[in-house]
């Protein structure tokens, strides 16, 4: 059983039959660190599945500056929600930083999935309610929790990001400079 399978079969009971089903309209793809799965100004047409590695997804502020916007491990699912449901050009980039086993849903098999099977519907709109709740957990942290404690929380849970993504891009994801984070992993290096 690959990676995909497992996943959904640990998160949605699927039945074997299925497992095949849902995951013949994937195709699992091994990319080098540094490749880019989208980029802004293009409409994005496939959802990632990372079995493995670590991606980057991020865009520009109104000064040119890049802007973190997640930092995926595997297991997960990434795109541009918007892009990808709405058909509409990006805002967002995303690139591999590590080399990286994907498991790739085009646009059109993920419509004939959505128009062919039931179960695939129930699931696509569990992914994205689970995404979106995610999304408002992230922002909740954001407002509750000091950077130092978010930057902790993210050595605990996702070391592979600490180790593959650079020290401006997690300063970037924390919303803090890299100062400060130069500060704050200087203090907790003997902690």
């Amino acid at each position: 059983m690959n990676a995909l399978q497992l996943f959904f079969k640990e998160s949605h009971q699927l039945s074997s039959d299925d497992l095949t089903f849902i995951a013949d309209h994937f195709e699992k793809v091994s990319v080098p660190k540094g490749t880019v799965l989208f980029e802004q100004g293009e409409v994005v047409d496939s959802v990632y599945f990372i079995a493995e590695g670590v991606l980057h997804h991020y865009n520009f502020n109104q000064e040119g500056e890049k802007v973190t916007l997640e930092l995926h491990d595997g297991p997960c699912f990434c795109t541009d929600l918007e892009s990808f449901s709405e058909v509409k050009k990006s805002k967002d980039a995303c690139v591999t930083l590590t080399d990286s086993t994907l498991y790739v849903l085009t646009k059109d098999k993920y419509d004939a999935l959505i128009n062919t099977n039931l179960k695939w519907a129930h699931i696509a709109k569990d992914i994205i309610a689970k995404t979106l709740i995610k999304m408002l957990d992230q922002l909740k942290v954001v407002s509750t929790k000091s950077i130092e404690q978010r930057y902790l929380e993210l050595v605990k849970n996702k070391p592979l990001i600490i180790q593959n993504a650079s020290v401006r891009d997690i300063a970037s994801y924390l919303g803090t400079s890299r100062e400060t984070l130069h500060r704050i992993r200087k203090k907790n290096i003997f902690a």
